[in-house]
């Protein structure tokens, strides 16, 4: 599933597209040990957490990377 993350850095606001659940929990860390706000969303438009994002790569049964 493809994920899109809105991301309010200084000064200007940056759009990152990921396609798996690994590369976009990844980006969430990155995001926010940086501190830069943002908000995360699936291909269906619903908003997605660290947690739900951790939910769906263990629900697919595959061990986290």
């Amino acid at each position: 599933m493809a994920y899109r993350i809105s991301a309010r850095h200084p000064g200007r606001v940056v759009t990152y597209t990921v396609d798996t659940e690994e590369a976009a929990l990844a980006k969430w860390e990155e995001l926010t040990a940086d501190g830069v706000p943002f908000e995360m969303t699936d291909s269906a438009g619903a908003i997605v957490d660290d947690i739900d994002l951790e939910d769906r790569i263990d629900a697919r049964g595959e061990p986290e990377a």
